[in-house]
């Protein structure tokens, strides 16, 4: 495969690793700078997301566009120019990543990548980041005890600064989140209402009911225009069609209805025309 064009500061590889995420073999790579990279071209293959998209959401979003890399990694087919993200945006990403873009043999797995993928991989590389250095054996008990304190306090600082990043990349994607919500929502909501549009055994609308009423006043107006002609229109309207109001017209009769009430209409204007 050729190269991806390049995309975000080019950083040289320490570490390259293929981590096995649930059969999915993830490339990944510690860059000179200290910080662990994933290509995303891999990670939108396994989820069967569309490439040109998401490179294009990516570019838009102004936290996800700023920390983009390139690195030569290799994945098997001989080293390339990949563009990759920082791990520890790795999750915000994946979180942005809408359900419907995936395919829906897909959707459990990006649920899958969304809770683990972070983990496995961090963990593939921590030992790395974080090296067990062996105490020197010409310590004091004391010296090596407190040699061990110096140990587990480095580890629990990068352990909180990594629980700093996550919760600054909770923060960030929150609103995302939040936004995300209220569209499907909306969304859902608007299909319900599309639904109870077209269900045919429901009700006609109100704009229908409307349309409706004005055609029974038509008639009505040709018929005389006196209360006695309504009456008679809506009731030869509720026996056709077996309703008590007019607003009850299911709307699988609605085109019918109004083309009765247009016929009979017609019917009266031209014996007017006959008779005169």
């Amino acid at each position: 495969m050729s190269d991806e064009p390049a995309d975000g500061q080019q950083v040289e590889v320490n570490i390259t690793k293929v981590v096995d995420f649930y059969g999915d073999q993830i490339p990944a790579a510690q860059g000179a700078d200290g910080e662990v990279y994933v290509p995303v071209r891999p990670l939108f293959d396994f989820l069967g997301l569309n490439r040109v998209g998401q490179i294009q959401r990516i570019k838009r979003d102004p936290v996800l566009s700023k920390r983009t890399r390139t690195l030569r990694i290799d994945t098997g087919g001989g080293p390339q120019n990949l563009i990759c993200l920082p791990l520890d945006l790795l999750p915000g990403w994946l979180f942005g990543v809408s359900q419907a873009r995936a395919a829906h043999d897909l959707q459990e797995k990006l649920n899958r990548y969304r809770e683990e993928a972070f983990r496995v991989l961090w963990n593939a590389f921590k030992g790395d980041i974080m090296p067990t250095v062996p105490p020197p054996t010409d310590l004091t008990p004391a010296q090596q005890m407190l040699e061990q304190a110096r140990s587990i306090y480095r580890i629990a600082e990068q352990q909180v600064e990594l629980e700093r990043r996550q919760n600054d990349m909770a923060n960030f994607m929150r609103p995302y989140v939040q936004k995300t919500s209220r569209q499907l929502a909306d969304h859902e909501q608007r299909l319900v209402s599309l639904e109870l549009r077209l269900d045919p055994e429901a009700n006609i609308t109100d704009e229908q009911a409307a349309e409706l009423a004005l055609a029974v006043k038509n008639v009505a107006y040709a018929m005389a225009g006196d209360s006695p002609s309504y009456g008679k229109v809506y009731s030869e309207l509720y026996r056709r069609y077996r309703i008590s109001g007019y607003k009850n017209l299911k709307r699988r009769d609605f085109d019918a209805a109004l083309a009765w009430l247009s016929s009979w209409y017609e019917d009266i204007e031209r014996k007017k025309v006959q008779t005169s």
